[in-house]
């Protein structure tokens, strides 16, 4: 804590508490905002939630990572953060990256060596390892365009330290044809 005596975090935790109640009182939800600048830039982070669920946002300047316990996310337009693993099997390139935001992010992005014609494309599966579910937000999915060559944006949050699994899976002929994949499994189990 910075030198001083103290009684601006009892300011501040007094506006937190009547933001709380202000929120409650407004639409049953609780909502909490915070700014943090950096060299690089500057995170947002904002949550809130009710009976039915709840949702974080956190926007950095490049990306924003939107997570709700009650429905999955839209995936990312491209993945945040560095490649922590990649492998390419079948002709697939799988990458697994991850960014610290929101208490850790875990997203892949899939890329098929070749043409992909159409009804042929290309899913990606992103699951903690210890999970047998296959719903956000122990699970995600998302099933490229016909034709695309490349699937990108797939995450979960909240990964530090958990084990995440991801599969690409091409499927040359559409849905209930052949496939061919590519996967990481177990990764960052400690």
């Amino acid at each position: 804590m910075a030198d001083g005596d103290g009684g601006g975090s009892s300011a501040a935790g007094i506006a937190v508490i009547v933001a709380v109640l202000i929120g409650f009182v407004a639409g049953g939800r609780a909502t909490t905002e915070t700014t943090t600048t950096t060299n690089s830039g500057s995170t947002t982070s904002s949550s809130s939630s009710s009976g039915s669920g709840s949702t974080t946002t956190v926007r950095s300047s490049s990306t924003v990572v939107t997570s709700s316990t009650t429905e999955a996310p839209t995936p990312l337009a491209s993945c945040p953060g560095s490649v922590v693993r990649q492998t390419t099997e079948n002709g697939i390139t799988l990458r697994l990256y991850y960014d610290s935001q929101a208490g850790g992010v875990n997203c892949v992005s899939a890329v098929h060596e070749g043409a992909v014609t159409p009804p042929g494309y290309l899913q990606t599966d992103l699951r903690f390892a210890t999970s047998a579910g296959t719903a956000w937000p122990v699970f995600a999915t998302q099933v490229g365009a016909p034709g695309a060559a490349q699937v990108t944006g797939t995450y979960l949050i909240r990964t530090n330290d958990r084990c995440v699994t991801a599969v690409a899976t091409y499927y040359p002929s559409g849905s209930g044809g052949p496939s061919s994949s590519a996967s990481l499994t177990k990764v960052a189990c400690g």
